[in-house]
């Protein structure tokens, strides 16, 4: 999340500047997020494999590489902190304002797949092994942290998840819990054309996040905003920007499989990958104020979703106001928490 934030440093840029940085991102994410989508669903088709896979592993991984990237600096120079705000913030932002937002926008339909081993409940399993390990033995300096070794454990995960999904789309049967609107059909593209498309989009999606979070952070800056408020509000936003605008996207499209896969992915992927990666490369100390809460949360909104993905059968209108206020509290809570 606001490791995010020291990669912008201090600039003499003009608001003017920022201003037309902000609007470039934007369009750069609505770009991108647009090629994604049709890229994504036409390889999905033209293979044969469900869109939720195609969200899960493709569309997640990409929007998750600029914090495996970023973490890893971050480890390296020591600052697990930040690289440690970043995973966990990410994750609540991706349940709480993603599937939140987009439910508002666009009611999210559940499809059985979703439910099978490697989707909510292989999430459930990797978010409490995280929320557990910190906790279990001397921790990292006497205090509860992620050791080399629980970094192992967590990347140890990747390959399970791997297995897991390659099991769920052997099984086929996409059938949604609900019945779901007749979506167009048509392939004009080839395949190479589809991939470029997902390619094209990842690239616009990082690029448009990363000119949207600048543009964004220099003009509160230029308002006298805090780096604190800055970190917890604005970059906590800009940075799940690409999740949100792919889900959007995905969702107006009839494409449900496709929202929430890239949420459940994009998540599996930071504890999995990102966060095993920064362990090992550099023993995570959980932060003081408020490590242990932040986890908390991050768990409690991921049992969340899934009593609202069973009984429900949808992320509907309700569901994801109760999923954005909750996240917009946690955001509030942190600011208050880092400058009290």
């Amino acid at each position: 999340m606001i490791a995010f934030l020291e990669t912008t440093g201090e600039s003499t840029m003009t608001w003017p500047l920022a201003l037309l940085l902000l609007v470039a991102g934007v369009i750069g994410l609505l770009w991108g997020g647009q090629l994604l989508v049709e890229g994504a669903v036409s390889v999905a088709r033209q293979l044969g494999m469900s869109t939720l896979l195609i969200g899960l592993t493709i569309v997640a991984f990409g929007t998750s590489a600029p914090e495996l990237a970023l973490n890893a600096v971050a480890a390296i120079g020591g600052e697990t902190g930040l690289a440690f705000g970043n995973v966990i913030g990410s994750n609540i932002a991706n349940i709480g304002l993603v599937l939140g937002l987009t439910a508002i926008v666009a009611p999210i339909r559940i499809a059985r797949t979703i439910l099978r081993k490697g989707g909510l409940p292989w999430l459930v399993v990797v978010t409490g092994v995280a929320i557990g390990l910190p906790w279990i033995g001397d921790g990292v300096d006497g205090q509860p942290g992620y050791t080399r070794w629980w970094g192992l454990v967590m990347l140890g995960l990747a390959p399970i998840t791997a297995w897991l999904w390659f099991l769920d789309s052997r099984q086929g049967d996409p059938t949604p819990l609900v019945e779901e609107p007749d979506v167009e059909t048509e392939q004009t593209r080839s395949t190479p054309l589809s991939w470029l498309f997902i390619l094209a989009g990842l690239v616009l999606l990082i690029v448009g996040g990363k000119g949207t979070e600048i543009g964004a952070v220099q003009l509160a800056r230029w308002m006298g905003l805090s780096e604190a408020v800055i970190g917890l509000s604005i970059v906590a936003v800009a940075t799940s920007l690409p999740e949100v605008v792919t889900a959007l996207i995905a969702a107006r499209r009839g494409e449900p499989d496709l929202a929430i896969g890239t949420v459940v992915g994009s998540n599996l992927f930071n504890l999995a990958l990102v966060l095993g990666t920064t362990a090992v490369i550099c023993p995570i100390t959980l932060p003081d104020t408020g490590g242990g809460f932040d986890l908390a949360i991050m768990g409690g909104m991921t049992l969340l979703l899934i009593p609202i993905a069973v009984t429900g059968r949808r992320i509907g209108t309700v569901e994801g106001l109760v999923l954005l206020l909750a996240w917009a509290g946690t955001i509030a809570f942190g600011i208050l928490r880092e400058t009290t």
